[in-house]
């Protein structure tokens, strides 16, 4: 069954009907957008539903994370801060991206299996499933993003006009965790195991990341290769919007959205091939 996922990836198609089929996919997709709202609605739901703390895990894995690498990285192995942020809330700024980064990636990968019963029984695009996951996830970001603008004000760091630009950043994020996702949830369907493998390289990616140390830090012809890498783009475009009032660093985002769209079309093409052996697999 595995072989049979990785045999339709289409690695040799023709643009145009690529293009065509995608365009019916996508009207498909747009014409059960109420169940999108519907799964999206009911993840949130699900999340905190009889837990203890409620809203409050969202606030707090961040904050106590941002505690820990502090203790870490600033006093113990004394990491810069960057351009005159305190280290702290530059933390917890790349936390606030990073945190919907992995836990979105990692739940939308597991989600065709969490949704086993759903899939076997109803018709429906079942890309759905992992959207209305990265979807939920952006509820949990909301709620820290608010958290990080009480906390900025107490370091003198005030809401600006350039917010407008975040909106566009976390698209690129979207986009990037959504492609992800499509080639994740297929492969956990056939390998549960492989959940383990991408925590793991997720979290080497972090490390790897400008989440912890300013780009400053690093050798400039180093630091070039940083804006590359989608989520260092994305880090650097948020900080520079959120704290320097600065205009995002365009040519990054450009390069790095230009090959997550062409990247999109072979990943979802993946997924609508693969999707029709889900019911033999679940």
């Amino acid at each position: 069954m595995f072989n049979r996922l990785i045999s339709s990836v289409p690695i040799f198609y023709h643009p145009y009907w690529a293009l065509v089929n995608m365009g019916r996919d996508l009207r498909e997709l747009w014409a059960h957008r109420e169940l999108l709202i519907t799964l999206t609605k009911r993840e949130i739901v699900s999340r905190y539903k009889q837990t203890l703390f409620g809203l409050g895990w969202s606030m707090l894995q961040p904050i106590l994370q941002t505690l820990v690498y502090t203790i870490a990285f600033s006093l113990v192995l004394k990491t810069p801060s960057a351009e005159g942020i305190p280290y702290a809330i530059f933390v917890f700024a790349n936390l606030t991206l990073w945190t919907y980064f992995s836990s979105s990636t990692i739940n939308a990968m597991n989600s065709l299996r969490a949704n086993s019963a759903l899939i076997t029984k109803v018709a429906f695009p079942r890309e759905i499933i992992p959207l209305s996951v990265i979807l939920s996830g952006l509820f949990d970001f909301v709620i820290t993003f608010i958290v990080l603008v009480i906390l900025n004000l107490f370091f003198g760091f005030y809401p600006n006009l350039r917010f407008i630009y975040i909106p566009a950043i976390l698209f690129v994020e979207i986009l990037f965790i959504l492609n992800l996702s499509l080639i994740l949830s297929v492969l956990t369907v056939v390998r549960r195991d492989l959940t383990y493998v991408v925590t793991f390289f997720i979290t080497l990616y972090m490390f790897l990341t400008p989440v912890f140390f300013p780009l400053s830090a690093l050798p400039q012809t180093i630091q070039e290769y940083y804006y590359i890498s989608p989520m260092g783009a994305i880090i650097d475009a948020f900080k520079n919007v959120v704290f320097y009032n600065y205009e995002p660093r365009w040519y990054s985002l450009l390069i790095s959205s230009t090959v997550l769209v062409l990247m999109f079309i072979p990943c979802y093409k993946f997924f609508k091939r693969a999707e029709k052996l889900f019911a033999d697999v679940l």
